[in-house]
């Protein structure tokens, strides 16, 4: 084998090597939900009074609120550029997060221990959809919530 054909083959297996051995760090999906992020939809079904686009009835000033899931497992709603009332404080802490060990369950807990538990439908790096269920006046209603991240 000549010295050229030998330098070919080596190039050859040390591309494939580079190749094959480099592995790609997959985010968890905890350290996904890490963020700020902003909802975009709000959906209800079956209807309610009529409605099933829950986000089409909110305030602006609501509309442009952020939600703060922080690392340490506290979550904080930042009131965005509109306030509804320009006293309110501009973050407001909220309570606490956890996301199940598979990442399909979401339970927040309020500051005054109100908990609301959200079954993850999607969760990557720039999205979030989930699903909750609250009963009204003995009818079931699924809410469906999307955010992007900010």
């Amino acid at each position: 084998m000549t010295m050229k054909k030998l330098n070919v083959y080596l190039i050859v297996i040390l591309f494939c090597l580079s190749i094959f051995s480099c592995k790609k760090d997959k985010t968890t999906a905890k350290e996904n939900l890490i963020g700020k992020w902003m909802e975009t939809a709000m959906t209800v079904s079956p209807a309610m009074n009529g409605i099933t686009d829950m986000f089409s009835t909110e305030a602006a000033c609501d509309k442009d609120d952020i939600i703060i899931f922080n690392a340490d497992g506290t979550n904080q709603s930042d009131a965005g550029l509109i306030k509804c009332n320009a006293s309110d404080p501009q973050i407001e802490n909220e309570g606490t997060w956890a996301l199940s060990a598979d990442g399909k369950t979401l339970t927040l807990t309020s500051t005054n221990n109100e908990i609301q538990v959200l079954t993850v439908v999607t969760l990557s790096s720039t999205s979030f959809v989930g699903t909750m269920t609250m009963v009204f006046n003995g009818v079931t209603y699924t809410y469906t919530v999307t955010l992007v991240k900010k």
